[in-house]
């Protein structure tokens, strides 16, 4: 904001006009924003808020892209009619004698949300007995409390658990509806005895997000794991690895305990990891810059790395396996083998294996982390699997391991270069599926900042 009107005076310069600041820190203030956005027949999401003949702005981007070009057109114009409204009457304005609870549900990096803080700092300023409970639906328990207030008051379930939403009583607003007079209106429907916080159900709310959420999420975790397990990276590894040790003389049964103990590494390596990242993402998108920053370059990712699977798929399915991007260097697999050959050369053949597992899961990371990052910050963004956010990424480890483990039964079951032939013919298959897949995370992900 201060760079914006940093600005203003080289435009005066060129243009003459008169520029009117009102602090909507002010009650009186936001109200006369809202009565002008009625007026211009628009309302928008971004701060801050800017009207310059019949034009609107809503945050500094379109300001600086359009405001010259405006400016220029309206001082070639005698007469310009304003649609600007300077009063705001006070007879709205109810008269408020008892205690009423404002229970307010927003969500870090929710642009609604941000200017509405400023209209409920306004109210706990304006009347004092006006309670403004503000929960973040990052919290799991606020999530729950928002899904039983809703069915108490009868919300329907397209409307819920979306945000901004205030609750007073038995009334309730949501996003665009939120606005000074249709809250004086629902404050002075609201009866005294209304305690509508009181006896809510709560083991039947999160039972009901989990019911309309959880389908659609295991599906996606089933898909983005089983995806993530067939991706090259990983089966490449596990085909060398039973390859190995089929050349070393291995009895069959050895190598089946072996890759089990491999493959066991992989998963628990890979639940940590999401674990670990889960978290850490989870508390920097508590903070409201950090999570759209976060969600929309996780998003812009997706999309570079759903391109380059297309490019991949392009070479995959000419047989140029050599050119596609998406893989592990040569140096990280030539770095794999050399681990795997150490490890299984010590005389504990199943502890050997499992810190194999260990040490490759996080050297080809790089690769298959590609589609479990994206994941786990859509996760995130997602109030289903937020509730359960372990048992998510149990799912999506056991499906990505599954593959691992069925590769390595059709490797000792039969020859390793025909499990690499058949395998190699589905390449540009998984290559474009991925693709698919980053796309949606892409668009997901950019439309949840």
């Amino acid at each position: 904001m201060d760079i914006l009107l940093g600005d203003i005076p080289k435009l005066q310069a060129k243009y003459a006009f008169r520029l009117k600041k009102y602090d909507i820190d002010f009650l009186g203030n936001y109200r006369l924003m809202e009565k002008m956005e009625q007026t211009h027949g628009t309302m928008g999401e971004d701060l801050p808020v800017i009207f310059v003949g019949d034009s609107v702005f809503y945050g500094p981007d379109g300001l600086y892209a359009r405001l010259d070009g405006i400016l220029r057109a309206l001082s070639k114009k005698r007469h310009i009619k304003l649609k600007v409204t300077e009063t705001v009457h006070p007879d709205t304005v109810p008269a408020i004698t008892e205690k009423i609870l404002v229970i307010y549900f927003f969500q870090p990096g929710c642009r609604e949300c941000s200017r509405l803080d400023a209209m409920f700092d306004n109210l706990k300023e304006e009347f004092e007995n006006i309670n403004v409970s503000r929960r973040s639906l990052l919290e799991d328990t606020n999530k729950i409390m928002l899904e039983a207030l809703s069915e108490k008051i009868g919300m329907p379930e397209n409307e819920r658990l979306l945000v901004p939403v205030v609750i007073i009583g038995q009334g309730y607003l949501i996003k665009g509806e939120i606005t000074t007079d249709n809250l004086y209106e629902l404050i002075q429907e609201h009866h005294p005895g209304d305690q509508i916080i009181e006896d809510i159900d709560v083991r039947g709310a999160e039972n009901s997000i989990l019911q309309r959420f959880g389908q659609f999420s295991l599906l996606g975790i089933i898909v983005a794991g089983l995806l993530d397990g067939v991706n090259p990276c990983a089966f490449a590894t596990i085909i060398f690895f039973v390859s190995y040790l089929l050349f070393l003389g291995r009895r069959r049964r050895d190598i089946v305990l072996m890759a089990v103990a491999f493959i066991s590494a992989v998963f628990i390596a890979y639940l940590l990891i999401g674990v670990g990242a889960y978290n850490l993402l989870r508390y920097l998108v508590g903070y409201e810059i950090i999570a759209t920053i976060i969600f929309l370059s996780f998003g812009i990712i997706a999309i570079v790395l759903g391109l380059l699977s297309l490019r991949d798929y392009g070479y995959a399915r000419k047989g140029r396996f050599d050119r596609m991007l998406l893989q592990l260097p040569l140096g990280v697999k030539q770095r794999i083998h050399r681990d795997i050959k150490k490890k299984t050369a010590v005389r504990g053949i199943i502890i050997g294996s499992f810190l194999a597992g260990l040490i490759i899961s996080f050297l080809e990371f790089g690769c298959t982390g590609q589609i479990y990052l994206p994941t786990i910050t859509f996760m995130i963004s997602k109030v289903g699997w937020r509730l359960r956010p372990v048992l998510s990424l149990l799912v999506y480890n056991i499906m990505f391991v599954v593959p691992l483990i069925a590769i390595a039964l059709l490797a000792v079951t039969f020859t390793t270069r025909r499990v690499t032939e058949s395998l190699s013919s589905k390449i540009p298959v998984i290559k474009l599926l991925t693709a698919l897949l980053f796309f949606a995370l892409g668009f997901l992900l950019i439309i949840s900042a």
